[in-house]
Protein backbone atom coordinates (compact mmCIF):
# COMPACT_ATOMS: atom_id res chain seq x y z
CA UNK A 1 0.00 0.00 0.00
CA UNK A 2 1.42 3.31 -0.95
CA UNK A 3 1.29 6.95 1.28
CA UNK A 4 -0.91 8.39 -1.09
CA UNK A 5 -3.53 5.25 -0.83
CA UNK A 6 -3.36 5.74 3.31
CA UNK A 7 -4.28 9.35 2.39
CA UNK A 8 -7.20 8.27 -0.03
CA UNK A 9 -8.49 5.90 2.80
CA UNK A 10 -8.29 8.06 5.33
CA UNK A 11 -10.12 10.54 3.34
CA UNK A 12 -13.01 7.96 2.28
CA UNK A 13 -13.54 7.00 6.21
CA UNK A 14 -13.94 10.61 7.11
CA UNK A 15 -16.29 11.08 3.89
CA UNK A 16 -18.45 9.00 4.95
CA UNK A 17 -19.53 10.70 8.25
CA UNK A 18 -19.50 14.61 6.08
CA UNK A 19 -21.95 13.28 2.83
CA UNK A 20 -24.61 16.12 4.09
CA UNK A 21 -24.60 19.48 2.78
CA UNK A 22 -25.45 21.08 6.18
CA UNK A 23 -22.75 19.30 8.39
CA UNK A 24 -19.87 20.08 6.14
CA UNK A 25 -21.12 23.53 5.89
CA UNK A 26 -20.60 23.78 9.79
CA UNK A 27 -17.21 22.02 9.34
CA UNK A 28 -16.02 24.81 7.45
CA UNK A 29 -16.75 27.38 10.69
CA UNK A 30 -15.81 24.45 13.45
CA UNK A 31 -12.87 22.86 12.31
CA UNK A 32 -11.22 25.99 11.94
CA UNK A 33 -12.47 27.16 15.34
CA UNK A 34 -11.34 24.33 16.94
CA UNK A 35 -7.67 24.57 15.55
CA UNK A 36 -7.50 28.41 16.35
CA UNK A 37 -8.37 27.77 19.67
CA UNK A 38 -6.12 24.90 20.51
CA UNK A 39 -3.57 27.17 18.71
CA UNK A 40 -3.98 29.79 21.30
CA UNK A 41 -3.33 27.24 23.98
CA UNK A 42 -0.58 26.03 22.27
CA UNK A 43 1.15 29.39 21.71
CA UNK A 44 1.04 30.20 25.77
CA UNK A 45 3.66 27.49 26.27
CA UNK A 46 6.48 28.99 25.12
CA UNK A 47 10.93 28.40 25.46
CA UNK A 48 13.96 29.14 24.01
CA UNK A 49 15.49 27.13 21.24
CA UNK A 50 18.80 28.17 19.90
CA UNK A 51 18.13 31.71 21.38
CA UNK A 52 15.17 31.83 19.43
CA UNK A 53 11.62 32.04 21.48
CA UNK A 54 9.02 29.13 20.16
CA UNK A 55 5.77 28.04 20.84
CA UNK A 56 4.62 24.69 21.07
CA UNK A 57 2.40 25.57 18.58
CA UNK A 58 4.98 26.70 16.48
CA UNK A 59 6.36 22.87 16.70
CA UNK A 60 2.98 21.35 16.64
CA UNK A 61 2.46 23.10 13.45
CA UNK A 62 5.53 22.05 11.65
CA UNK A 63 5.19 18.80 13.17
CA UNK A 64 1.62 18.33 11.59
CA UNK A 65 2.28 20.21 8.42
CA UNK A 66 5.12 17.34 7.28
CA UNK A 67 2.75 14.65 7.96
CA UNK A 68 0.58 16.74 5.89
CA UNK A 69 2.73 16.80 2.98
CA UNK A 70 3.84 13.44 3.32
CA UNK A 71 -0.08 12.60 3.00
CA UNK A 72 -0.57 14.96 0.19
CA UNK A 73 1.50 17.74 -0.62
CA UNK A 74 -0.88 19.13 -3.61
CA UNK A 75 -3.30 19.88 0.06
CA UNK A 76 -0.43 20.46 2.12
CA UNK A 77 0.30 23.56 0.18
CA UNK A 78 -3.12 25.39 0.28
CA UNK A 79 -3.75 24.38 3.82
CA UNK A 80 -0.48 25.72 5.07
CA UNK A 81 -1.71 29.00 3.30
CA UNK A 82 -4.96 28.50 5.20
CA UNK A 83 -4.05 28.17 8.66
CA UNK A 84 -0.97 30.50 8.77
CA UNK A 85 -2.79 33.15 9.70
CA UNK A 86 -4.60 31.49 12.34
CA UNK A 87 -0.99 30.59 13.76
CA UNK A 88 0.05 34.45 13.24
CA UNK A 89 -3.04 35.10 15.15
CA UNK A 90 -2.90 32.68 18.17
CA UNK A 91 1.08 33.75 18.45
CA UNK A 92 0.04 37.36 18.63
CA UNK A 93 -3.10 36.85 21.27
CA UNK A 94 -0.64 34.82 23.64
CA UNK A 95 2.03 37.14 23.71
CA UNK A 96 -0.20 40.31 23.43
CA UNK A 97 -3.01 39.33 25.81
CA UNK A 98 -3.12 38.72 29.32
CA UNK A 99 -3.62 34.57 30.62
CA UNK A 100 -6.76 34.91 31.51
CA UNK A 101 -8.24 36.39 27.93
CA UNK A 102 -6.30 33.66 26.02
CA UNK A 103 -8.21 31.18 27.98
CA UNK A 104 -10.91 32.88 27.36
CA UNK A 105 -10.70 33.13 23.22
CA UNK A 106 -9.75 29.02 23.75
CA UNK A 107 -12.88 28.18 25.44
CA UNK A 108 -15.44 30.39 23.13
CA UNK A 109 -13.60 28.94 20.01
CA UNK A 110 -12.95 25.51 21.48
CA UNK A 111 -16.49 24.86 22.77
CA UNK A 112 -18.08 26.88 20.00
CA UNK A 113 -16.66 25.11 17.26
CA UNK A 114 -17.18 21.45 18.52
CA UNK A 115 -21.03 23.28 19.19
CA UNK A 116 -20.97 23.93 15.39
CA UNK A 117 -20.11 20.56 14.19
CA UNK A 118 -21.88 18.57 16.65
CA UNK A 119 -24.79 20.29 15.35
CA UNK A 120 -24.08 19.92 11.81
CA UNK A 121 -23.73 15.64 13.18
CA UNK A 122 -27.23 15.96 14.18
CA UNK A 123 -28.25 16.89 10.56
CA UNK A 124 -26.09 14.01 9.43
CA UNK A 125 -27.48 11.61 11.74
CA UNK A 126 -23.94 10.47 12.37
CA UNK A 127 -21.78 10.40 15.02
CA UNK A 128 -18.04 12.51 14.73
CA UNK A 129 -15.42 10.50 12.07
CA UNK A 130 -12.90 11.00 15.54
CA UNK A 131 -15.22 8.86 18.24
CA UNK A 132 -14.38 5.74 15.57
CA UNK A 133 -10.91 6.77 14.80
CA UNK A 134 -8.77 9.72 16.64
CA UNK A 135 -6.83 10.42 13.45
CA UNK A 136 -9.63 11.94 11.62
CA UNK A 137 -8.70 14.93 14.17
CA UNK A 138 -5.88 15.40 11.16
CA UNK A 139 -7.70 14.32 8.17
CA UNK A 140 -10.85 17.17 8.68
CA UNK A 141 -8.51 20.33 7.60
CA UNK A 142 -7.48 18.35 4.83
CA UNK A 143 -10.73 17.12 3.39
CA UNK A 144 -11.99 20.69 3.91
CA UNK A 145 -9.22 21.49 2.46
CA UNK A 146 -9.78 19.16 -0.76
CA UNK A 147 -13.49 20.50 -0.68
CA UNK A 148 -12.35 23.78 -1.44
CA UNK A 149 -9.80 22.69 -3.67
CA UNK A 150 -12.83 20.24 -5.77
CA UNK A 151 -15.19 23.42 -5.39
CA UNK A 152 -12.94 25.67 -7.35
CA UNK A 153 -12.41 22.75 -10.08
CA UNK A 154 -9.25 21.12 -9.06
CA UNK A 155 -8.61 18.06 -7.37
CA UNK A 156 -11.51 16.01 -9.40
CA UNK A 157 -9.52 13.21 -9.90
CA UNK A 158 -8.77 13.08 -5.85
CA UNK A 159 -12.61 13.16 -5.57
CA UNK A 160 -13.26 10.56 -7.89
CA UNK A 161 -10.37 8.36 -6.13
CA UNK A 162 -12.31 8.83 -2.94
CA UNK A 163 -15.61 7.93 -3.63
CA UNK A 164 -13.68 4.66 -5.67
CA UNK A 165 -12.24 4.08 -2.30
CA UNK A 166 -15.64 4.27 -0.26
CA UNK A 167 -17.59 1.79 -2.33
CA UNK A 168 -14.39 -0.53 -2.73
CA UNK A 169 -14.24 -0.22 1.46
CA UNK A 170 -17.51 0.48 2.72
CA UNK A 171 -19.43 -1.26 0.25
CA UNK A 172 -22.76 -1.52 2.41
CA UNK A 173 -22.29 1.89 3.38
CA UNK A 174 -22.10 3.02 -0.78
CA UNK A 175 -24.85 0.61 -1.36
CA UNK A 176 -27.23 2.63 1.40
CA UNK A 177 -26.29 5.84 0.37
CA UNK A 178 -27.18 4.74 -3.12
CA UNK A 179 -30.58 3.30 -2.55
CA UNK A 180 -31.47 6.82 -0.63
Amino acid sequence: MTRYRFFERQMATYSTYHRDPRNRLTHFFGVPAIIFALMVAMALWRGEVGGVNVSFAMVFSAAVLVMWLVMDIGIAGPLTVLLAPLLALAEYLASTSTLGTAWIVFAVFFVGGWAVQLWGHYYEGRKPALVDNLFQIFVAPMFLTAELLIMAGFRKSLHRRVEACIAETYPDYARSQAAS
